[in-house]
């Protein structure tokens, strides 16, 4: 039986060539981008499983109540790992860990640096990473020792045999090696090269365990056997008590951490898992496009098949029989596409990687891959193969053999329902692309309020701060640079916020968070930012009890003109600057306050003419920057591609909705070529009879398009008000955004038309052409 059906199938397919051509491209195109997907979600959902334990981690997190509003917060300060630890024994391990950013390490003439983390010794106790060698708890025991991976050590000393090896850390201290871990896999949400001793966090800042006001580190634990989290988290709540002012500590799965990782007024709200759920509906409706091409074409065809359908019967075939023949066709040409789809998959995989900044790989020796591939191939043929299976198999034999076959309206009807459907997510697709490409255009060209170009960030490591005022001296002798100056932050993004400042006329209400920096003298002037009122902080005045205020920070303090002078806390404000772009682009501006500091500072800047010249002055500032700081590696970038970089995430989707819309919009015109091929042969008689009539090549072709016609301009009129209506609420979530114009909706369905309509006028013209000498006689 089943060698009939698929020796059926396979004389079927070879018939009819270019029916199989559409079936197979639009399956697999489907089935490509549904195995990227596939593995994207896969991807996504394995992260941090590689720990033996993920179900006992917790990491503590704060829901912090100001105006009104709960925000929820990682960091949490150092003083509450101590008292979880000696107040709460439900907690097996407890955790400090604080970003150490790029850490220097030295052996010889060869230093690089690492990224790095500060933690306690329970760090791997509840993080299990693999140890290939020694003893990583005992290691953060000991302020003189560092753990480090086996890449860091391959690096240094070409060998994972690393342990007692001995670095000079930051140019201030040798460090042993205490272990050595595997690599920190791509699927981990905690990423380092070093780990380093919390010890060393706490001499370098003295008295910071003690803090109950210094936001600053994650903490994580371990609960032990049969602990309840919630009555864990009450004991927690009544632990911390008021220390936390209004902050309330909480434990949170650390398995939700990158999945469920949004909250909402103190409650979770999503998250990644969003973005997951958003790219599995996208591609089981790709797969839907690709199975109504199917469908379309196989009751398009219920005239040419239902010959065979009544024989099969007549000869003693029962309907399941049916049924399953035509099933079975729909899944062999489902598993002929998933070669090709595998292929397209294969070729694609790294241009998906580079647009969803992701880090997919497919093994194809991988079985349980297949079996997901397989599996998706085969739903994709059952769905594909349903209807048509169902429709032609409830043929009777009787009526079909004696030609008495009904007039095949609703056949017709559901294939315009179908191709309605198909371009009704086409044209979603396609408004969706022009909105996120234009609110990328508009956020992107919005003043950022400072002039990012020939801007350059020099970031300090170790002792390099120590040096600041020789290494700025040793830049200004430098013909072209226009201003030295440091921060704490490099103007993209800034870290610090505190609701505790003071000002004159606070009120209650005015409970708002304040984002803080510090900076160096010339801050302004080196980073091009304008002056509303006042000056920028010199050496000429000290200003070393100044403070700058941006101009959001002034309205929501309700301060009045003129702000210069006005005491915030102890600090005298000496200048307010326009707002500037950062953090967020798609948020408004948030309020900055600016200290002087002329000590330890992250970010060197320094401001170049703007001559073509760039790359002669980084020479020359590297050559100044190794002799007033020997033994530090000369790095920099450019502020401006740092202010690109923020944009990534809305590029990717746009890209990302590009792909699918464009992948479904050809899945469709497959589909409608076919439908229109068969079109053009089922009227191959009425043609030749109206060309003979005197019918033109144009008249034919409008008659041939206007029926296929008709659904597309239904789907746009359907998509465009939901388009409109889910693109609104999506710019509604950001400060900054488009207005939704009416021309973007008649683009969107004037180019789903035209392509449709080329689409069409292949076979139209084609067939308008024909020598009606020759239609007749094949009649």
């Amino acid at each position: 039986m089943l060698k009939n059906y698929y020796a059926a199938t396979i004389r079927g397919m070879a018939k009819n060539r270019l029916f199989t051509f559409v079936n197979i491209s639009g399956l697999s195109i489907g089935l490509a981008l549904g195995i990227i997907f596939l593995l994207f979600v896969n991807g996504e959902l394995q992260y941090d499983r590689f720990h033996p334990n993920p179900s006992s981690i917790y990491g503590i997190m704060l829901n912090d109540s100001r105006e009104n509003i709960i925000y929820t917060g990682q960091t949490t300060t150092p003083a509450l790992a101590t008292a979880i630890r000696e107040g709460l024994p439900d907690a097996d391990h407890v955790a400090r860990i604080s970003d150490g950013g790029d850490q220097l390490l030295n052996i010889g003439n060869k230093s690089t640096y690492e990224k790095g983390l500060y933690a306690d010794a329970d760090f791997f106790h509840i993080f299990r990473f693999p140890v290939i060698a020694g003893n990583p708890v005992a290691a953060l025991s000991d302020p003189g020792s560092i753990v480090i991976t086996s890449g860091t050590a391959r690096k240094f000393f070409g060998t994972d045999d690393a342990v007692g090896k001995i670095f000079l850390h930051n140019q201030t201290r040798s460090l042993k090696v205490g272990a050595v871990i595997r690599d920190i896999p791509e699927n981990s949400t905690l990423k380092f090269d070093v780990v380093l001793p919390y010890r060393l966090a706490e001499l370098q800042n003295p008295g910071i365990s003690d803090r109950w006001d210094y936001n600053a580190i994650q903490t994580f634990i371990t609960l032990k056997p049969h602990v309840d989290p919630s009555v864990f988290n009450d004991k927690l709540k009544k632990l911390v008590g008021t220390r936390y002012g209004n902050s309330t500590p909480f434990a949170y799965p650390f398995a939700d951490f990158r999945l469920y990782n949004k909250f909402k007024d103190g409650k979770p709200a999503g998250g990644r898992i969003q973005i997951i759920q958003f790219t599995v509906i996208i591609g089981i409706f790709v797969l839907l496009l690709a199975c109504i091409n199917f469908m379309n074409l196989a009751t398009a065809r219920s005239v040419q098949r239902a010959r065979e359908v009544g024989v099969r019967k007549t000869l003693g075939a029962t309907r399941r029989q049916i049924v399953w023949q035509f099933l079975s066709e729909s899944m062999a040409m489902a598993l002929l596409a998933l070669i090709t789809g595998v292929l397209l998959a294969k070729l694609s995989l790294h241009a998906m990687n580079t647009m969803l900044r992701t880090h997919l790989t497919m093994d194809l020796t991988d079985w349980k891959l297949w079996l997901a591939m397989i599996g998706l191939a085969m739903i994709t043929g059952l769905i594909a193969g349903s209807y048509p299976a169902l429709f032609l198999s409830a043929f009777r034999p009787v009526k079909v053999l004696k030609g008495q076959m009904l007039s095949n309206r609703s056949g017709s009807f559901f294939r315009k329902a179908l191709v309605t459907f198909q371009f009704m997510i086409s044209i979603f697709l396609i408004i969706t692309t022009i909105v996120i490409f234009r609110q990328h255009r508009y956020v992107q060209e919005l003043p950022i309020g400072y002039d990012a170009e020939n801007l350059i960030d020099i970031p300090t490591r170790g002792n390099m701060a120590g040096k600041y005022d020789a290494i700025r001296e040793a830049f200004l002798q430098i013909p072209g640079v226009q201003g030295v100056s440091a921060g704490n932050d490099d103007l993209v993004r800034y870290n610090g916020a505190t609701n505790d400042l003071v000002w004159p006329g606070k009120t209650a209400d005015q409970n708002f968070m304040v984002n803080i920096s510090h900076v160096q003298y010339d801050w302004i002037r080196t980073a091009g930012l304008s002056l509303v009122e006042g000056r920028d902080f010199s050496r000429d005045f000290g200003d070393t009890m100044g403070c700058i205020l941006n101009e959001t920070a002034v309205k929501k303090m309700g301060l009045k003109p003129p702000v210069v002078g006005t005491l915030i806390g102890n600090n005298m404000v000496i200048g307010v600057v326009k707002n500037f772009s950062f953090n967020d682009p798609f948020d408004a501006t948030a309020p900055l306050a600016v200290f002087l500091n002329t000590g330890t500072l992250n970010h060197i800047f320094v401001r170049l003419v703007n001559n073509g010249q760039w790359q002669q002055q980084v020479q020359q500032l590297e050559t100044a920057f190794k002799k007033t700081a020997p033994g530090f590696p000369f790095e920099f970038h450019f502020t401006q591609d740092a202010q690109e970089r923020k944009f990534a995430g809305i590029r990717s989707t746009w890209q990302m909705i590009s792909v699918v819309g464009t992948l479904a919009i050809i899945i469709s015109c497959l589909g409608l070529l076919g439908l229109s091929t068969f079109m053009a042969e089922k009227r191959t008689r009425e043609i030749g009879i109206r060309k003979v009539f005197g019918a033109s090549i144009a008249r034919l072709w409008f008659m041939l398009s206007a029926d296929l016609m008709k659904p597309i301009l239904l789907a746009f009129l359907l998509s465009a008000p939901l388009a409109a209506w889910a693109m609104q609420v999506l710019l509604q979530h950001m400060d900054q955004h488009i207005s939704l114009s009416w021309w973007i909706f008649m683009l969107a369905g004037l180019l789903a038309i035209v392509i449709a309509l080329l689409t069409i006028s292949v076979q139209g013209i084609r067939a308008a052409m024909t020598n009606p000498a020759n239609s007749l006689k094949a009649e």
